[in-house]
């Protein structure tokens, strides 16, 4: 990691106190970029309004609204559709944390898999209209029944609830714990990644946590995918790649107001995925 450790000695950081302990309201703008060959495969941008809503120690609620496409792949548009209506099955997601802050459990994932079993029969059309919309729902059928490994496993969620050893009482030098995400350019794959942090004061009297991460897995464990889905069309051997930039702004009363989180993956130059967070605190 390029990143140097915190020298608390040299860096006044008593006063930072991170809590969720107020209603607040976050806009989020995720960019995605995906180049496949030598051009431009995919280039998607979406808006999304994040509620949280503290409950008892450790416990909070999450209400997402509706995403809105402010840039999008035409040829996707009923996916898309499909998407908007899987999405109101977890429009509120109940949350309890552990003491890094990090997810514990989803609380409320009966009352999620009774909404999804409403909505599943009204996308019977679009499993009727096309094998591949079919293939679609049936993946997040089974994502719906194992809830807490998902939303654990969303990186959004776990940008937003990032485990910083010192939320959980421990030193500004302790490691974060490797943690398990999704691959994106091989669904349904799990990856490992390390990742570390420095923490800083900033002139307006808040804190500033800068991340940097990267993959704990062999290459090795996707090289049968790889060669399965796209070897006949990328020609170039894997040399995979994931690696994670993070910026989060917290102002002086420990709120957290502003992240900055980009995520790069890449099997080889012919086919990179890079995506951006921008999630910022609304002021109003």
């Amino acid at each position: 990691m390029a990143l140097e450790p915190n020298h608390e000695e040299n860096n006044d950081l008593s006063g930072f106190k991170y809590a969720w302990y107020k209603k607040t309201e976050y806009q989020i703008n995720i960019k995605s970029y995906l180049t496949l060959g030598t051009g431009k495969a995919n280039q998607t941008e979406i808006e999304q309004d994040w509620t949280i809503i503290p409950g008892e120690y450790n416990h909070i609620a999450v209400e997402s609204s509706a995403q809105r496409y402010i840039q999008s792949d035409g040829q996707m548009q009923a996916f898309y559709e499909i998407l908007e209506k899987i999405n109101k099955a977890t429009e509120v997601v109940e949350l309890s944390l552990n003491t890094d802050k990090s997810i514990n459990e989803v609380t409320n994932k009966d009352e999620i898999l009774r909404k999804w079993e409403e909505i599943k029969k009204d996308l019977h059309f679009f499993e009727l209209v096309k094998e591949s919309y079919k293939t679609f729902i049936q993946i997040y059928d089974k994502e719906f029944n194992n809830i807490d490994r998902n939303i654990g496993r969303n990186l959004l969620y776990q940008i937003m609830f990032y485990p910083l050893p010192v939320f959980a009482g421990g030193s500004f030098t302790d490691e974060i714990p490797v943690r398990t995400t999704l691959s994106t350019l091989f669904p349904g794959e799990e990856l490992n990644y390390s990742s570390a942090y420095r923490i800083s004061g900033n002139k307006e009297g808040g804190y500033m946590v800068k991340l940097e991460g990267k993959s704990k897995e062999s290459q090795s464990r996707f090289e049968n995918v790889y060669k399965e889905k796209y070897q006949r069309t990328l020609v170039n051997p894997l040399e995979y790649k994931y690696a994670i930039e993070g910026e989060y702004i917290y102002n002086q009363d420990s709120v957290l107001s502003e992240v900055l989180f980009h995520v790069k993956e890449e099997l080889n130059e012919k086919m990179i995925y890079v995506c951006r967070y921008h999630i910022r605190l609304n002021k109003k």
